[in-house]
């Protein structure tokens, strides 16, 4: 008796009754009739009767005829969000003795509100078990679009500011000559790969309907020189060996690595895949290695010089014991003192003094002084120069034919021919072994003894005939060693030995203008057969 209104069934009519306010009656919210009076489902309904009543506030009428009561069980509300992209569901109380909602049912009424799409029967499920009436609860939900990726530019190369510090090398120490100043490549390197965009996924709301995606935004590949990109443009090789730079979208590979000034302890140590230009001068303690060649456009001191190709120096080099110079082409300088040179190809120079000389090719020391000055110079060629030795008869040698370090391969190479001699014997002394007891060893055994030794005597028969072919090729190198001729210009100087192949001659008095050459057993002198002016 404390509801604040009553519906009720009778012969004549259905009726609704409000009650007057009480302390102990529920209070009258219009909305809750209206929402009771839909649920139940009553025939023709005289809405107009209900809103009189309702205006006065109290009271009875009638508001239908005479029918049989709709008992309601539970039933669901709907709210879909503006955008479509959740639905929240609300599960309404029944009537005492009214059914409840099964999910199926509950699925229906979803769809005759129109969702199609994203439903979660989990969360249905809970709704319908929980029972918190007029709680909401959300049961769908849109698939949100996937945006497209932009394309990408995936660098294989440090594109950071390069930084100029000294290298570690363990237990907290650095080297301050190696220094972080380029970042080297070799040909065919990986540089940059592009990926692609990609256009995303759409979405579908609740209702069906499409949720656009945003497409991903291409990239272009930067710009290079000395650089490969493939047909799909999805990748950038370097073309040459060298050092790569990204500066301003453009990457670009150079094989000359270029030094502005002088290459000292701000510039450090240099290991280049490339040629080296150095405008300045090399101080004391650096070493440039570069595969191809190097160039200096001053001098260099106490320091190392390794070119794969050529070196060329537009000054001096002032070793102090501790220079070197290491080309496999061919080296030029002005001068050299108390440095090496270790040359495949010609050496040109302007003075040596007190140095260590080891060519493949010519040796030439011409110019305002042209001369060998003490220390020792051999060339697998002709050496030419104006001055060989001093007044004061400073020890100087100078030998043509065969380099000393081809003397000291071909020992190497008979020694390892020695070696591969005993192996081949103790070989054989295996495989006559293996064919006695073919019959009466372990079958395994035998078989893995057999095949290693087939293989071991392969690599014994080739090893064997690339020591031969090369120890052939330095004899013959030595056997015409005496082809080779020592042409001075001015004056060897008393106290000089010269050396063609293995003959020695020792000046003991001063010969000027001569060319030294092998003859009959013996190294003798003629009148220089060159002049000046076939130098080249």
């Amino acid at each position: 008796m404390d509801a604040a209104y009553l519906i009720s069934y009778e012969e004549d009519g259905v009726y609704l009754e409000i009650f007057p306010k009480g302390d102990n009656r529920e209070e009258f919210i219009s909305a809750n009739l209206m929402n009771h009076l839909n649920r139940k489902k009553i025939v023709n309904l005289n809405i107009s009767s209900v809103q009189n009543l309702v205006s006065d506030g109290v009271g009875r009428t009638q508001i239908a005829l005479s029918q049989t009561e709709h008992v309601y069980g539970e039933d669901l509300t709907v709210t879909v969000s503006g955008d479509e992209k959740e639905v929240n569901a609300r599960l309404l109380a029944p009537e005492p003795n009214g059914p409840a909602l099964d999910i199926n049912m509950a699925r229906t009424l979803l769809t005759e509100a129109g969702i199609s799409h994203g439903i979660d029967d989990e969360a249905l499920a809970k709704l319908l078990e929980a029972k918190d009436y007029g709680e909401p609860y959300v049961v769908a939900r849109a698939t949100l679009p996937q945006d497209g990726e932009d394309g990408k530019l995936i660098f294989h190369f440090s594109t950071d500011e390069r930084t100029g510090t000294p290298r570690e090398i363990g237990g907290g120490r650095v080297d301050y000559r190696s220094l972080d100043l380029f970042v080297p490549v070799s040909e065919g390197d990986l540089l940059v790969t592009r990926t692609a965009a990609t256009d995303g996924i759409e979405g579908t709301t609740v209702k069906g309907n499409t949720i656009k995606q945003r497409p991903g935004k291409e990239i272009v590949m930067p710009r290079g020189k000395n650089v490969t990109v493939n047909a799909e443009k999805t990748e950038m090789h370097a073309s040459t060996a060298g050092m790569v730079e990204y500066i301003k979208n453009n990457v670009n590979v150079s094989n000359v690595y270029t030094i502005k000034g002088d290459c000292d302890m701000s510039i450090g140590n240099i290991d280049f895949d490339g040629s080296v230009n150095i405008t300045g001068s090399v101080r004391s303690g650096h070493t440039i290695k570069a595969t191809n060649s190097i160039t200096v456009g001053g001098g260099v001191e106490a320091a190392k010089l390794i070119a794969g190709g050529s070196i060329d120096i537009k000054g001096g080099m002032q070793g102090s014991g501790k220079g070197l110079i290491q080309a496999g082409g061919s080296v030029s300088i002005m001068y050299i003192e108390q440095g090496s040179i270790i040359a495949d190809g010609s050496v040109k120079v302007d003075v040596c003094i007190h140095s260590s000389i080891e060519t493949g090719g010519t040796f030439t020391a011409v110019g305002k002084r042209g001369a060998i000055i003490g220390g020792q110079v051999a060339s697998g060629g002709d050496v030419t120069a104006s001055f060989i030795g001093t007044l004061s008869h400073t020890k100087t040698e100078v030998e043509v034919g065969v380099m000393p370090r081809k003397r000291a391969r071909l020992a190497v190479l008979e020694k390892e021919m020695e070696r591969l001699e005993a192996d081949k014997t103790k070989l054989k002394q295996l495989e006559t072994y293996l064919k006695k007891t073919e019959e009466t060893m372990d079958k395994e055994t035998w078989t893995k003894l057999h095949l290693s030794g087939i293989e071991n005597k392969r690599i014994n028969t080739e090893d064997h005939k690339t020591c031969s072919d090369e120890i052939s090729e330095l004899k013959h190198d030595m056997e015409h060693a005496t082809d080779n001729k020592i042409h001075v210009f001015e004056t060897a100087f008393s106290g000089a030995r010269v050396s063609i192949g293995s003959n020695l001659f020792k000046i003991n008095n001063d010969i000027s203008y001569a060319t030294f050459k092998y003859s009959n057993g013996e190294v003798t002198y003629v009148p220089c057969e060159v002049s000046k002016t076939d130098i080249k």
